[in-house]
């Protein structure tokens, strides 16, 4: 699956859950590397693969309005692994955004 398949696919999830996809960057030149910032007005999480290292970085921020700069923090260390795939990757940003938005 292409990177923008897979964007499109967790966009559709992202709306289901009642989120938005704030910010989405990508890096062909950089191995692949990309970002992604999910989640509500005021509390959001970034989502930072590096593609040459294969490991994803999780951080979440509160907002106290839109327009606040981010103060992203840690949720948890990374995820790294050279075997795994992009697939694998999304399947577990879906998992963590239902488990924190889902009802």
């Amino acid at each position: 699956m292409e990177h923008t398949e897979l964007v499109n696919n967790l966009t559709s999830e992202c709306e289901a859950l009642g989120l938005t996809l704030y910010e989405h960057e990508y890096h062909h030149q950089v191995f692949g590397s990309w970002l992604l910032v999910i989640g509500k007005p005021h509390d959001r999480l970034q989502f930072s693969w590096d593609g040459k290292e294969s490991y994803l970085g999780v951080a979440y921020s509160s907002f106290n309005n839109g327009n606040s700069n981010p103060n992203w923090e840690s949720l948890f260390p990374n995820i790294s692994g050279t075997k795994t795939s992009q697939i694998e990757v999304f399947q577990f940003i879906s998992k963590e955004l239902n488990q924190r938005y889902g009802s």
